[in-house]
């Protein structure tokens, strides 16, 4: 009842007026700096938070806004910030302009004539990083969006930016003006059983597509809300590889700095120092509790979490891809600094907690803005008394340290500098937000359908062998049962629990789309639902009676679910994540190990409204079908149930690996090997497909001048552009006399999927040109007729497709305009035979044999003689294949004796054959 008070008073109660002497501030930031007393420039750095609803006169968060000049706030729902759960947006936004407006008022004048300090537009802080509960702060009453793994399955970026531009037109009116994400954390290796486990927060596994879609997401946000809503990107520098939660303990991975560029630091450096335009650029990088061993390459040697360690944050930030951005006005913000982790480093008894000591270290470190959350050893007793005590205390420490009042002025900088960006001029007006401004909430939800569409993946079995194994969907004849994970989440602690899925979502779209007022597909009575709770209990029931029923105990009255088992023709699963914090969510591992005899003759689907990695190899093998959904967004289920009855096909996948079907992205991003490379001039777009003729027949190209070419998009298995740096190899050979055999090789690194490279046109007569990119190596081939003072002819050879296709000849590297350094494929000598080559294997066959036949028929020994002429022969054709074969050192003879080196090994071969022969059938008489 208390909260429904507050909540009513909340939403009746205007935002405080402002005050006429209240005036909007403009100018530079150095300006606004010379009007900050030392308190009020500490109370910058800082972002807090609170707890309850309320921002109200008397409220702790309103003195530190009115009397310590805090500079931000974040909501977060577990503090219960938002306390509505049917109308969260009109709770948030009134709460947003209480904040905003105790902020304007500490700016007014005093009774006592004091100098009023300048308004400065409070940080409003939330996480809202898509699928509800836990990430997702406001979890009613907005535009459902997805997580970061579903945008990732689309492979598509201009998706990732449709989602961030709901994100940031949605924050925005309700004044939130920090968004705390994306996560640019890099799942190279999941994690299914372990602690660390980042699910489906992360976008995907690859670098490059983390990357790409971080980029896209953050630009849509500054997009959609018209750049008022600044992006924080998380978690710096990159926690993908760790093994436990950051929330918990510390974790400690063992990477180098040159392993962290790249990886985990890639797509930092794509939204910083890399990134394509300001709009992609993040404006903010949150600093993660992490720490790592060999950092420098000593193996032996650990850092503090990165957060806290001035050397390693340093350096990282020195970095030539970050240190741009940072001059540049990129703001740096500490994880939370109140997270069990950081008491448990401080103090592993966790009996104390030196707020004064953490934050100085975490500021010293590096980081601009302070995030004070969980702030105490008992926080919500304790939280606002240490804040107050920490921002004394740093005030202090300005007036009496030029070194650390240096380093607050600069970090306040960067801070003013954001907030003017975000505001143009900090008038209190723009500060507070309508109501009008809620209409535009929710109105994303086709986009967020089209995307479901699109990440949707059958991860098992294939296409092709679900088509023999489910040749119909669901008949009106067919039972189903339905198997959800229904684990609760809450908005706020006295909140009603409320499932992350409904134990009948499912069920009921389904039987919107497809039973009596739909399709008429399926027969409503034939369809149940149960939870995997109640699964859980009905195998624990199973396992008790299978121990322990006797001759003359009763049979029990089958239960419920038991009897829909054993009429089920379909048996699906809606799963979520396995955690050991929710006992049932290994349900379904355990019943198809339990009760292996119930899936024989059934139909049993699971679908993943989560990450994609947790049921293992003897698991699916036992599954008629395993999807991806990725999120548990309403639009998700849409599609689960679509793609249940053959209604859509599924069109994404996998943005990280999955071992239980032996899926690794590596492989997966590398180029396809069945594709057909083609290559064109620059300026000259590749046709769709090889039979077309992508250059012109004939063009002024003479020698001396120089060949620009261009490859058409490779494509990865998946059909995907492979990743930017892809290296590919132009294979150049002339087959005038002179140069005939003795090939050029050019590398060049792909951008967007088309490698460019340029090659100068030193000599006359017809020039082939090839392309690979390990392992594709199939490629159109490009002749040209290189003409002295005439126009060149170009014509374009078409590969025709075989079983498997080798790599194209390489001898001497000769680097493009950007030259590059591929240490996993060193150029090797591949070998090639020409007309020439084949005349002298040809002509050394028959001298050999007749040299032979007449040096073992020397004494009339006819049989001999033949033997010594076959033992020739041998040795010519070892000596041509050596050649040929490219075998470890047919280079070195290449370079010996150029164009003639396959005849010098036919020569040698026959030569070590016939002595061989003659040595053994003539002198040692073994003929």
């Amino acid at each position: 009842m208390t909260l429904v008070c507050v909540w009513l008073w909340l939403a009746v109660s205007p935002p405080v007026a402002l005050a006429s002497g209240v005036q909007p501030q403009s100018g530079t930031v150095g300006a606004l700096m010379a009007k900050l007393t030392p308190q009020e420039k500490v109370g910058q750095l800082f972002l807090v938070t609170f707890y309850g609803p309320s921002a109200g006169e008397g409220t702790e968060i309103a003195n530190l806004l009115l009397n310590y000049h805090v500079g931000g706030v974040a909501l977060l729902a577990a503090n219960d910030n938002i306390t509505q759960t049917t109308d969260a947006p009109l709770h948030s936004l009134t709460l947003v302009n209480q904040l905003q407006s105790a902020a304007i008022t500490a700016t007014q004048a005093t009774p006592s004539g004091a100098k009023a300090p300048p308004f400065i537009p409070l940080f409003i802080a939330i996480n809202h990083e898509g699928d509800g509960y836990p990430f997702t702060e406001i979890r009613s009453g907005m535009t459902e969006l997805p997580d970061a793994m579903a945008m990732g399955a689309t492979w598509d970026p201009e998706q990732a930016q449709a989602m961030g531009e709901i994100a940031g037109e949605e924050l925005a009116a309700l004044g939130v003006n920090l968004l705390l994400g994306p996560s640019l954390d890099v799942l190279d290796a999941p994690r299914p059983l372990g602690s660390g486990d980042l699910g489906p927060r992360a976008f995907g596994g690859d670098p490059f597509w983390v990357s790409g879609m971080g980029q896209a997401y953050i630009r849509g946000v500054h997009a959609g809300s018209a750049g008022k809503v600044a992006v924080v990107s998380k978690h710096f520098p990159g926690q993908g590889g760790s093994d436990r939660r950051p929330e918990e303990e510390v974790p400690t991975v063992r990477k180098s700095l040159e392993q962290l560029k790249q990886i985990e630091l890639a797509p930092f450096f794509a939204v910083t120092g890399n990134a394509p335009d300001p709009a992609s650029t993040t404006d903010v990088l949150l600093t993660a509790h992490i720490r790592f061993q060999g950092f420098q390459g000593n193996i032996y040697q650990t850092t503090r979490p990165v957060s806290f360690d001035q050397k390693a944050f340093s350096e990282l930030l020195a970095l030539p891809e970050l240190a741009g951005w940072r001059a540049n006005g990129g703001v740096t913000l500490s994880d939370s600094l109140g997270v069990r982790a950081v008491k448990r480093f401080y103090d592993p008894s966790e009996k104390t907690f030196n707020h004064r000591i953490i934050a100085k270290d975490a500021f010293l470190a590096g980081n601009d803005i302070l995030f004070l959350s969980d702030f105490g050893l008992l926080p919500r007793a304790d939280q606002t008394a240490k804040i107050i005590d920490t921002l004394t205390f740093f005030a202090q420490q300005y007036q009496a340290d030029q070194t650390f009042a240096k380093k607050v002025d600069e970090a306040v900088e960067r801070i003013l500098s954001l907030k003017l960006r975000l505001y143009g001029t900090f008038d209190p007006a723009d500060a507070l937000r309508p109501e009008s401004g809620l209409s535009r909430l929710g109105q994303g939800g086709d986009k967020v359908f089209t995307l479901a569409q699109n990440a949707a993946t059958l991860i098992s079995p294939t296409l092709d062998e679900l088509a023999a194994r489910l040749p119909q969907p669901p008949s009106p004849t067919d039972h189903i049962v339905f198997f959800t994970d229904t684990r609760p989440g809450r908005q706020c602690n006295d909140c009603p629990p409320l499932p992350l899925l409904d134990k009948r979502a499912l069920e009921q779209t389904v039987l919107q789309r497809y039973g009596s007022q739909g399709s008429k597909q399926i027969r409503e009575g034939y369809v149940l639902s149960f939870s995997f709770d109640e699964l859980a209990t009905y195998l624990d029931q199973a396992a008790i009676q299978a121990q322990g029923v006797g001759k003359e105990t009763p049979t029990p009255e089958p239960l419920p679910l038991g009897l829909a088992l054993d009429q089920a023709n379909w048996v699906v699963f809606a799963m979520l994540n396995v955690t050991p914090e929710a006992a049932a969510s290994g349900i379904v591992s355990r019943f198809l190990a339990e009760r292996s005899d119930i899936p024989l003759g059934k139909k049993v689907i699971v679908f993943a409204f989560n990450a994609p990695y947790y049921l293992d190899t003897t698991d699916l093998s036992k599954l008629t079908a395993f999807y991806a959904l990725y999120s548990k967004a309403p639009a998700f289920v849409d599609v689960a149930a679509r793609l249940l009855f053959f209604e859509l096909v599924p069109n994404g996948a996998s943005p990280v690996s999955v071992s239980g079907i032996g899926y690794d992205l590596i492989e997966v991003t590398a180029p396809d090997p069945k594709q057909i490379i083609e290559i064109c001039l620059e300026g000259l777009a590749c046709s769709e497909s090889p039979d077309k003729t992508p250059v012109p027949p004939t063009t002024d190209l003479r020698v001396g001048d120089t060949l620009k070419l261009a490859t058409s998009v490779i494509h990865d298995l998946n059909g995907h552009p492979v990743p930017d740096d892809t290296l590919v190899r132009f294979s150049v050979t002339y087959q005038s006399e002179e140069l005939a055999g003795l090939p050029t090789f050019l590398e060049a690194q792909t951008k967007e999927g088309i490698a460019l490279t340029s090659l100068i046109l030193d000599h006359t007569g017809q020039l082939e040109i090839t392309a690979s990119s390990e392992p594709a190596f199939s490629s159109i081939t490009l002749q040209i007729n290189v003409q002295r003072n005439e126009p060149s002819v170009i014509t374009t050879i078409v590969p025709t497709p075989g079983p498997s296709d080798t790599p194209a000849p390489t001898l001497t590297v000769i680097p493009s305009a950007t030259p590059t350094t591929d240490t996993k494929n060193p150029t090797v000598f591949q070998g090639r035979v020409v007309g020439r080559d084949f005349f002298m294997l040809f002509l050394g066959l028959i001298g050999a044999m007749i040299i032979g036949y007449r040096l073992g028929n020397q004494e009339g020994y006819q049989t001999r003689g033949i033997r010594v002429a076959l033992a020739g022969a041998i040795g010519v054709l070892l000596g041509y294949n050596f050649f040929a074969l490219a075998l470890p050192g047919s280079d070195l003879t290449f370079s010996l004796f150029g164009v003639w080196a396959a005849s010098m090994c036919v020569l040698l071969g026959a030569g070590l054959g016939l002595a061989a022969g003659w040595y053994w059938f003539v002198r040692q008489g073994n003929g």
